[in-house]
């Protein structure tokens, strides 16, 4: 049973060329939409078919240049005996630390594990040719279909319907001739012998049932002049249209063809790691679909255990990437010419984040205030016909405080557009390191929160209404419109440092002092605003009167200014 040591891809549908070495267990390919993960397991899929050949058109050719022929090389290690010594001509041989060695003879090559390189080269007309290659000056030869069977290299795809017939060169017959020893010495069709055997009996049933039907023809025959010898009511033998691919898995009297695409995905994997024990090259496109989330995690935590096997997969779930770990992670991205290694040091950032590695930029942004704003900049902006961070590939992320810096320098290590979107109140935040990694920060005053800049930047009336929707936010906590006035109140008499009775009138005329109090009375404890219902419900507040400030003199305005220009470029 093989394992894929290294893949080699040139002018194959979106990738020109790509050079990737695999590790044994699992391996997950991650990637925004159309980036190449799919034509990964295609080509390993192909390069290693059990079919006579593969159905491809123009368009498969990188940019449809079919003068270009498309080459597809997969390096693999475990190759059955036979097939060592069949091809032993071709073989190269590939250190622990990955380095292939061509000469086998050479001293480079006493602690290598000999490996076999097939290559799949399909040209203009379109025919497919598979070769076992060295580089060691001998010349390339064929590969036949049966040969590469024997490595077992299987797909999990919405396609897996014949995964549960006993038809030749489907997982479920490969899994019987391994198991039955006399179909591993008999080369005859297995379900055609029983369908004879069958036969036999039915048709001394059959010769009992109508002895008097053919007793009575046999008199009339001879009447009219026919001599007959043994006559025997039996089965057409042309009627018998029973094969290997009539035979498959029922549940309940009911064919498993027939089932969710979740359930048939699933068999088809249990078949497949039933065949490829104890070593073997599963793909599964989208491990996903059909299922539910908690059997999408269940199912990859499960197969993380698998270290035995050889498991590729690609996924697009948040539910998927949090349970494997970040040593199995690649990210695809378009034209790469390899894949991204997720490091192990980010694993919280992925559990926390999921969503934002399939993403094309990263916003963090410092706590769910923050949040909320983003996503009312992302509805203003396409209100006014910007295209959305959707559109962008703009993942907006909860930076948990603290965690801010680990963040931001994990998706800048894999190559991720990477800003923050964060207060100035604290300074142990090092946001030059930040910028010196690449990293764009987009902040505040010295010294200032969001809810301080906001209270700075807009005019008395916006003012009011942050505190209506603060009221708002108080009624439904329990608390009414009164009482949450004089909460307010009570809170910037406080910071002010003044002994005065509530009137409510205090906020009739606009004063510096009551701006900065209210600003350090919003961002205080647990906060005005600090839930991102409660930051988008004042960000859309803040964006409805976004052009009535000053693009000169608003920190606010210059910054989102800036931030829009970041999402867009």
């Amino acid at each position: 049973m093989a394992k894929l040591e290294r893949l080699i891809i040139k002018h194959f549908r979106g990738i020109e060329n790509f050079e990737q070495r695999f590790k044994g267990g699992i391996t997950c390919i991650i990637g925004r939409g159309d980036s190449g993960k799919s034509t990964i397991l295609d080509a390993i899929s192909y390069v290693f078919s059990q079919s006579w050949g593969v159905h491809l058109n123009d368009s498969d050719f990188y940019k449809c240049d079919t003068n270009t022929p498309i080459i597809i090389e997969g390096v693999v290690s475990a190759v059955p005996e036979e097939m060592l010594q069949k091809y032993d001509k071709h073989l190269r041989g590939i250190k622990s630390d990955g380095t292939l060695v061509d000469d086998m003879e050479s001293d480079d090559a006493v602690d290598a594990d000999p490996v076999l390189t097939i290559r799949l080269t399909i040209k203009k007309d379109l025919e497919p040719s598979w070769d076992v290659v060295s580089y060691n000056g001998v010349e390339p030869t064929t590969i036949k279909t049966n040969d590469r069977s024997k490595l077992n290299v299987f797909t999990v795809s919405d396609y897996a319907d014949r995964h549960f017939s006993m038809s030749k060169g489907n997982p479920l017959y490969s899994l019987y001739k391994q198991l039955d020893e006399d179909a591993q010495q008999d080369n005859g069709n297995a379900v055609l012998d029983i369908v004879r055997e069958a036969k036999i009996a039915f048709d001394r049933s059959v010769s009992d049932k109508f002895t008097a039907v053919i007793s009575k023809i046999e008199t009339k025959a001879k009447e009219l002049g026919i001599t007959l010898n043994e006559v025997k009511a039996m089965l057409d033998q042309r009627d018998i249209a029973i094969n290997e691919n009539k035979v498959s898995i029922h549940e309940d009297g009911v064919p498993f063809r027939l089932k969710g695409k979740g359930s048939k995905r699933l068999l088809s994997l249990a078949i497949q790691l039933a065949l490829s024990e104890p070593s073997g090259v599963i793909l599964i496109d989208e491990i996903e679909q059909g299922l539910e989330p908690y059997r999408a995690r269940h199912l990859v935590a499960t197969l993380s255990k698998y270290t035995d096997r050889q498991i590729i997969l690609t996924t697009h779930s948040s539910h998927v990437i949090v349970e494997i770990p970040c040593e199995a992670l690649y990210i695809m991205r378009e034209s790469a010419r390899s894949l991204k290694h997720v490091e192990g040091d980010v694993q919280g950032c992925v559990r926390n984040n999921p969503d934002a590695f399939f993403g094309r930029k990263v916003l963090v942004c410092e706590g769910p205030t923050e949040i909320g704003l983003a996503r009312a900049f992302d509805g203003y902006r396409t209100a006014n016909g910007k295209e959305s961070y959707a559109c962008c590939g703009i993942c907006a992320i909860d930076g948990h405080g603290k965690n801010l810096e680990n963040y931001v320098k994990g998706f800048k290590s894999l190559d991720y557009e990477t800003a923050l979107l964060c207060d100035s109140d604290d300074d142990t935040l090092k946001k030059k390191e930040l910028i010196d990694a690449g990293a764009t920060v987009f902040d505040w005053d010295e010294g200032l929160a969001l809810e301080q800049q906001l209270f700075y930047d807009v005019s008395w009336e916006v003012v009011k209404e942050f505190l209506s929707l603060y009221y708002t936010n108080c009624e439904k906590e329990g608390a009414s419109q009164d009482e949450a006035k004089k909460r307010v109140f009570s809170q910037v008499v406080s910071i002010l440092g003044r002994k005065e009775t509530y009137n409510e009138h205090w906020l009739d005329q606009e004063k510096d002092e009551l701006r900065k109090a209210l600003g350090k009375a919003a961002k205080q404890g647990k906060g005005w605003y600090k839930t991102i219902g409660k930051g988008e419900a004042l960000g859309a507040i803040l964006f409805s009167h976004f052009l009535e400030l000053d693009e000169t003199k608003s920190t606010i305005r210059k910054k989102l200014d800036e931030l829009s220009n970041w999402i867009d470029s």
